[in-house]
């Protein structure tokens, strides 16, 4: 192994001695107990991306799950329409071709509902051209929520 490494100096290994243990398969009907089932659904004739309902300031909204975003994001133009307020900033974000580009600025404390889950996040307020609301999977991973891609759904589940 060292061999194929020139310039690591040292190689360790650890070996378990707990091998996996069999398990037995149940088939039975499975159920979420305080999941979210988001059905994929079209949005300007695009198919495979995922949607959830949110309310957000008091509002319900769709908004994009996007795996690839880090964090909640929201356009200029939802803001103006939720009667937010914009905080300037100097943050930057890398955008999808990874080209740094400056936040229009944050909107702090907005109250932000899924399903059961509630709390008050801040926004990055950036660019958006097709969507209004973006969550990305940190913030998802932040409040302990998973996402699994199951036969013509999508389900988040709460990690409790």
């Amino acid at each position: 192994m060292k061999r194929d490494c020139p310039k690591v100096s040292s190689v360790s290994t650890i070996k378990r001695n707990d091998e996996p243990k069999e398990v037995m398969l149940i088939e039975k009907k499975t159920s979420t107990v305080n999941s979210m089932v988001l059905i994929p659904k079209r949005m300007n004739d695009e198919e495979g991306l995922m949607f959830v309902d949110i309310n957000i300031a008091g509002q319900k909204q769709s908004a994009l799950i996007n795996t690839g975003a880090s964090d909640l994001f929201i356009s200029e133009k939802a803001v103006r329409k939720l009667g937010l307020s914009i905080k300037k900033s100097n943050k930057k974000i890398n955008t999808v071709n990874f080209e740094e580009t400056l936040t229009l600025g944050v909107v702090h404390n907005v109250e932000l509902q899924i399903s059961e889950w509630k709390g008050n996040k801040d926004f990055e307020v950036i660019q958006l051209d097709d969507y209004d609301y973006v969550l990305g999977l940190n913030f998802l991973g932040r409040i302990q929520i998973v996402l699994f891609h199951g036969p013509m759904k999508f389900i988040l589940l709460p990690i409790r």
